[in-house]
């Protein structure tokens, strides 16, 4: 059965899903760590999957193609506050804007790899998920304050100061694996911060929001990546092309990275880049079926 994928999301700690329509009807498939999984590109042709309001999917009224969420229906969910909202100029606020962030927040520097570290802002109720959705190697929580307006302040702030707050999926699938240790990636970043901190200076109402001792958190066992380091079999990352299928057991999964292993390899695909794309996931045998041959794994 073809589905048009809505969504990957994280629903806790240990369950992601796949949101996705078919028929008009909207469902959702529920995976985790040792489960079973068969995944098949139908269609390459990206197609908006709708929107979700009020907790209620609804259809692309345009049936717009090009982009997995055109910008009719990313206007309808209204996320400006939480995607754009820099703290300080609140001249494209809808009203009751505010009133979603509204409670205690925290910031952070999530950390990828030694040249790849963002500074980012949650609600502190998802202040756990939000970094295992993202897929960050390890996390030093560095604020915590009422509401989401300072938060952004602070975070424009670090930004300003030379901080990426955004990484690329691309990127991150670059440096998938990291040798360093938790020890050594904690270390650094208390260096990153100490670095960035006297950016804040001027801005007393907002330095005495910054934790004395930050919290450090490395989410590496929550990814299983033990279970991709173990053995001799080949790890790749591919994208799934047209009629392109792979089938196994989840074995990890990273933020939008899901690891699945088969009797030969590990493969690692970014359900994020399927949102859009007419998926089928009917049961198949365990295996990769691709339309050309592998051209070798990065690691």
């Amino acid at each position: 059965m073809k589905v048009l994928l809505y969504d990957f999301r994280w629903i806790d700690q240990e369950t992601c899903e796949f949101q996705a329509s078919a028929d008009n009807r909207f469902g959702r498939k529920k995976v985790k760590i040792g489960d079973k999984i068969s995944i098949e590109v139908k269609s390459r042709e990206k197609k908006c999957a709708g929107s979700i309001e009020n907790g209620i999917w609804k259809p692309c009224p345009k049936n717009s193609v090009g982009k997995s969420k055109c910008d009719y229906c990313r206007a309808i969910e209204g996320n400006f506050v939480y995607t754009a909202f820099d703290g300080f100029d609140q001249s494209e606020l809808e009203n009751g804007d505010l009133n979603k962030i509204s409670d205690t927040h925290v910031i952070y520097l999530a950390f990828f790899a030694e040249n790849l570290i963002k500074v980012g802002v949650s609600k502190n109720s998802r202040k756990k998920l939000r970094q295992i959705e993202q897929g960050s190697l390890a996390t030093l929580f560095i604020a915590e304050t009422p509401d989401g307006i300072a938060a952004r302040q602070i975070e424009t702030i670090l930004r300003q100061s030379g901080l990426a707050d955004k990484i690329s999926l691309n990127k991150k699938k670059e440096v998938f694996l990291s040798d360093l240790s938790a020890e050594e990636i904690a270390k650094f970043m208390n260096k990153k911060l100490e670095q960035h901190l006297p950016a804040l200076d001027a801005h007393e109402h907002l330095r005495e929001f910054i934790l004395k001792t930050p919290e450090f958190v490395s989410w590496e066992s929550v990814y299983n990546f033990a279970k991709i380091r173990h053995g001799v079999k080949p790890f790749h990352h591919i994208d799934l092309n047209e009629e392109e299928w792979v089938s196994g057991t989840i074995i990890s999964i990273r933020g939008p990275f899901i690891t699945i292993e088969t009797e030969d390899e590990k493969i690692a695909i970014c359900a994020k880049k399927l949102c859009g794309l007419e998926l089928d996931f009917t049961p198949k045998k365990t295996g990769l079926h691709t339309n050309a041959v592998m051209q070798g794994s990065l690691f």
